[in-house]
């Protein structure tokens, strides 16, 4: 989110701008259609990035690689890339029940452990 909002502030800013000097200045500022086009893609840019968590480069990257990558993601911790996040193994007790397998979050304390599913016992 806070790319989201430097990305418009960036775009409100730059688009404001006009041609302050010619050419052939020291700091050779940009021309009015420069900056035009600019401040179209900045725009462009923050609202895909606000409508998909993916800005068009993260659009790009994901069409290369078959991927669903994201610098939003990044940002909020995650790996860049949904597929390369490891896979939690899952914490739980499964015991044979009649004709069925029950699991359960915690071991059941009346139940041996050599009669859980799953034990190399």
């Amino acid at each position: 989110m806070r790319i989201s909002v430097l990305m418009t502030i960036a775009a409100l800013t730059v688009s404001a701008c006009g041609n302050l000097g010619s050419s052939s200045d020291f700091y050779g500022y940009t021309s009015r259609d420069t900056l035009n086009y600019v401040s179209t893609y900045n725009l462009v840019s923050t609202t895909v990035t606000m409508g998909t968590d993916k800005t068009i480069l993260d659009h790009i990257v994901s069409l290369q690689s078959g991927k669903d990558c994201s610098t939003v993601r990044v940002e909020l911790g995650r790996t860049y890339c949904r597929e390369d996040e490891p896979n939690p193994i899952p914490d739980v007790h499964c015991y044979p029940s009649l004709g069925d397998v029950t699991c359960y979050k915690e071991p059941s304390k009346t139940r041996n452990i050599a009669e859980r599913v799953g034990t190399p016992y």
